[in-house]
Order: structure tokens, then sequence, then C-alpha cells
């Protein structure tokens, strides 16, 4: 009987294997901020923190962006997500990101 049942299984039937995402390459970093930055309509300088995994979000990892100079009037700090190299969205930070209290360094 068990040999009768092994048969009907077929690797078509099986899901795909998981694979955990990776972080971003440094160059998937610069373009997503760039790309995101547009979306969020920031001008002027930006600075960004490293990549950080994420719990939530819409992708894995993660880094905090915010506006510099005069032209920041107010702005929040944003959350740019990736998986692997691709870019995955912007959205404002949230407390448990702390990017208020991450140190960011100036973008390229």
């Amino acid at each position: 009987m068990a040999l009768l049942l092994a048969g009907c299984a077929s690797s078509a039937n099986l899901p795909p294997a998981y694979h955990p995402s990776r972080a971003p390459s440094a160059k998937a970093v610069q373009e997503g901020v760039k790309k995101a930055a547009t979306e969020a309509k920031l001008t002027g300088g930006l600075e960004m923190s490293t990549v950080r995994h994420s719990d939530h979000g819409p992708g894995s990892y993660f880094v905090c962006l915010r506006q510099t100079g005069p032209s920041a009037g107010g702005r929040p700090a944003y959350s740019v997500f990736f998986d692997n190299d691709e870019y995955k969205g912007i959205q404002s930070s949230v407390l448990s990101e702390a990017c208020e209290a991450e140190s960011l360094v100036p973008l390229k």
C-alpha cells in the first residue's frame, strides 16, 4: 500500500523551496534610495543609515532616509525597503525602526 501512495506523489506537487532574502548590494541601495526620494518628493540633501533587517513592511531589509537642509522643514524620517537587490517601497518610519535615533550619513 505504501508503495502505491508513494507513486502518487510527484515533484510537481511540491511547493517551491524557500530561499530567504539577502541584504541588498550597495549599488541596489543607492538606486533604490534615489527612486524612493523621487517618490516621496524629497529635494536637497539626503542622508541614510546602514542596511538593517526588518520583520515588517514590504521588504526584508531597510535603510532609514531623511532629507537635510532648509527644505527639510519637519519632514519625517522614511524607511526604504528591499528584498535582495529589489526596491520594494518607501513609507514613513515607525517607532520600532528607530530611524530618529539612527546615525545617518550623507547620500553620495
